[in-house]
């Protein structure tokens, strides 16, 4: 994947997608599969909204199954088993364990009902069967847990992801089949013809240079600006969105063999403990949010309100001292039921603005294949053309051809065979898949980009080569906050420049 700027203004494109996080890299994806021309572009770096900032999950959503959500739960839990199937080095099942408790809002009986109906939703593509857990058993396996109360519990099983490296492994498939793709990139006016939009007015914020991106049709999937963009191209319609605030906690791993669903003791929300990448995520908060998405910022309440869920159920307790950072961002959620912001929908939907612009609103990051062939589906309705989707059993770039256990022990082997660590070469797999051994060849020709980009953590300084190469990272924060994590878990390497493209 080469950033080319010079290839957006090389004729009309069929499609311009502008946001270059999940929802955009799915439609892209799909719209050129479909033999369309497109271009995607983001003011940022791809992924570096919402779609880095989730809770890490691939889920069917069983907190749903509370609203009667039912829908949305299928479709989850069904895209979630395409997920395992066509990114498996990137997507990997999750083990859970709710707790259940004396008194708690929501009875044992609920839960378990619950469950039931959600292994049922699940159909062929469950992961495996949920089962209960006793009271003894959770206090072997979790001496840390909340004793007092605690009744016995539950297992089930949902999925886990790096949600930033899977938007950008969508964009980079999306590449390879022939989008025209650039981060940093703004569109800060729209060209029009007789009133109609015929393309973007563009700013390369890499060289500054402005550009017209001509195109028949313009979507606007830029999630929690998505009503700023409207407003730019002159739709006086109202809001579409009511965004919540999200932010979590990353702490030092606690040793936990399981993710956790809990029960915040304050307001009794849904909030989740879970490992991931050796460390442990608290989240989510879920506020209202009206200042403008850029300022999104975590407020001290928000830290404690996450600090007293953790510490309600488990030993030793965490403090501010104890994090290593946290990470906030806004849920582009439709405006709905205005009293409670929790229950905010979860569904997407398109609008057409008078002008020709086409903009979604709302979704959740686990449909997003599905929305993505919702949304180009009516791209190609308004373009005249009938092509159908072929998403579904789309392999992501890094997916082998071949089944995944096999092909991670034979690629392992050989990583280890040509003087990788154990621990290295587990890593670059299930980072990057079939391409890891593309990683591997700048060791082969300087053996020093074996050495650790940091002492505590498993990437080597050969991927952020790999990544200014293959993956158009430009600036820290990509290498950093995206195509690694190294910047969530040590927030002070921010401030050290990572390799820039020239070196």
């Amino acid at each position: 994947m080469k950033r080319n700027v010079d290839a957006l203004t090389d004729g009309p494109f069929d499609l311009i997608v502008l946001g270059g996080g999940i929802t955009g890299a799915g439609v892209a994806l799909d719209a050129t599969l479909r033999g369309l021309r497109v271009a995607l572009i983001d003011k940022g770096d791809f992924a570096s909204g919402t779609s880095s900032i989730s809770s890490k999950l691939v889920h069917g959503g069983l907190r749903y199954l509370e609203h009667a959500d039912i829908p949305l739960v299928y479709e989850a839990l069904h895209e979630r088993a395409l997920l395992l199937s066509n990114a498996p080095h990137l997507v990997h099942p999750l083990r859970f364990v709710l707790p259940f408790y004396r008194g708690g809002r929501v009875p044992a009986w609920r839960w378990r009902a619950g469950l039931t109906l959600y292994d049922l939703l699940a159909g062929s593509g469950n992961i495996r069967r949920s089962r209960p857990l006793g009271r003894a058993c959770l206090a072997r396996e979790f001496p840390g847990l909340r004793a007092e109360s605690l009744t016995g519990g539950a297992e089930y099983y949902d999925a886990q992801m790096d949600d930033a490296r899977l938007c950008i492994e969508v964009v980079k498939t999306a590449a390879e089949h022939g989008s025209c793709v650039a981060n940093y990139v703004e569109a800060v006016d729209f060209a029009r013809q007789s009133g109609l939009i015929t393309g973007v007015r563009a700013i390369d914020h890499v060289t500054g240079r402005q550009l017209v991106i001509e195109a028949r049709q313009v979507l606007n999937a830029t999630g929690p600006w998505v009503d700023a963009v409207c407003r730019l191209a002159g739709d006086e319609g109202g809001p579409r969105l009511r965004p919540t605030k999200g932010v979590h906690l990353v702490a030092p791993g606690r040793g936990l063999t399981s993710a956790f669903l809990l029960l915040h003791p304050r307001d009794g929300r849904v909030f989740f403990v879970i490992p991931w990448l050796g460390k442990t995520l608290v989240g989510t908060t879920d506020t209202e949010h009206h200042t403008p998405p850029d300022d999104v910022r975590a407020t001290p309440d928000d830290l404690r309100y996450l600090l007293e869920g953790h510490n309600h159920y488990f030993s030793p307790p965490l403090s501010e001292r104890d994090l290593l950072g946290h990470f906030v961002g806004l849920r582009p959620l439709l405006r709905a039921r205005p009293a409670e912001p929790s229950s905010l929908s979860r569904e997407f939907r398109l609008f057409w603005s008078p002008s020709g612009l086409l903009s979604v609103a709302g979704g959740k990051y686990t449909t997003y294949r599905h929305m993505a062939e919702v949304i180009t589906d009516a791209v190609v309705r308004r373009l005249g053309v009938r092509r159908h989707s072929h998403t579904r059993r789309q392999r992501l770039d890094g997916a082998p051809d071949e089944p995944w256990p096999a092909f991670r022990d034979r690629t392992i082997a050989s990583l280890k065979k040509a003087g990788l660590s154990a621990e290295a070469a587990w890593h670059l797999v299930h980072r990057y898949g079939r391409r890891a051994l593309e990683v591997a060849a700048y060791i082969e020709r300087n053996a020093a980009l074996a050495r650790p980009a940091h002492p505590d953590e498993p990437d080597l300084c050969a991927e952020f080569l790999y990544q200014r190469d293959h993956e158009m990272a430009l600036f820290p924060a990509d290498f950093l906050l995206r195509r690694t994590r190294i910047g969530l878990f040590h927030p002070d390497r921010l401030a050290v420049s990572a390799p820039s493209p020239a070196s």
